[in-house]
C-alpha cells in the first residue's frame, strides 16, 4: 500500500477540554486574532468577521460551538484560517479562534481508534496511541451549514 493510505499529516489544535484533530490540508494559516466587524444578534458561537488576504472570513468560537469551557489562560488568541469544504458561493475560508498554537502530528493508520460517538459539529472522537487526551475531528461541513442556516454567510 502507498504511504498516503497508511498515514495522514495532521494538526492537533489544543482546546480547554478536548483538542481538535485536523488534516493539514484543512488549514490555510494561523494568524493574529482580530474582529473587523461584529454581527449583533448572532449566535454565541459566531464572533463576527475578520479580514484575511483581502477577504471577509466568518469567525467562530469552537468553545461555544462545541460546548466546552472557555480558555482563561490569559494567552493571546489567534485565528486558525481553515479552507471551506462545502462549495458554497463566496465562502472559501472559515476562521476559528484558538488560544494555543496547533502542533503537527503524523497520524498512522494503526494508532488511531474511535473513542466515542459523533455529536453536533463533531464527525468523530478519537484516541491516538501516544496522546493522553481524546481528540475531536470536527465536522467542517456541519459548521459551514450552521453558518449558512444562521444567515451568516452573506458577509
Amino acid at each position: 500500500m502507498s504511504d498516503a493510505l497508511e498515514s495522514l499529516n495532521g494538526l492537533i489544535v489544543p482546546l480547554a477540554e478536548q483538542g481538535l484533530l485536523l488534516p493539514n490540508v484543512a488549514v490555510a494559516e494561523l494568524v493574529s486574532f482580530r474582529i473587523t466587524r461584529d454581527v449583533p444578534g448572532a449566535p454565541a458561537w459566531f464572533l463576527g468577521w475578520t479580514r484575511w488576504r483581502d477577504q471577509q472570513v466568518p469567525l467562530v468560537d469552537p468553545y461555544a460551538l462545541l460546548g466546552q469551557a472557555q480558555d482563561n489562560s490569559g494567552r493571546q488568541p489567534r485565528t486558525l484560517i481553515m479552507n471551506a469544504i462545502g462549495a458554497r458561493e463566496g465562502v472559501h475560508f472559515i476562521g476559528m479562534r484558538v488560544w494555543s498554537i496547533p502542533r503537527s502530528r503524523k497520524v498512522l493508520r494503526g494508532e488511531i481508534s474511535e473513542a466515542g460517538a459523533p455529536s453536533p459539529y463533531i464527525s468523530q472522537r478519537v484516541q491516538l496511541a501516544d496522546e493522553p487526551e481524546l481528540l475531536m475531528i470536527p465536522d467542517l461541513q456541519a459548521i459551514e451549514s450552521a453558518l449558512e442556516q444562521a444567515g451568516l454567510l452573506r458577509g
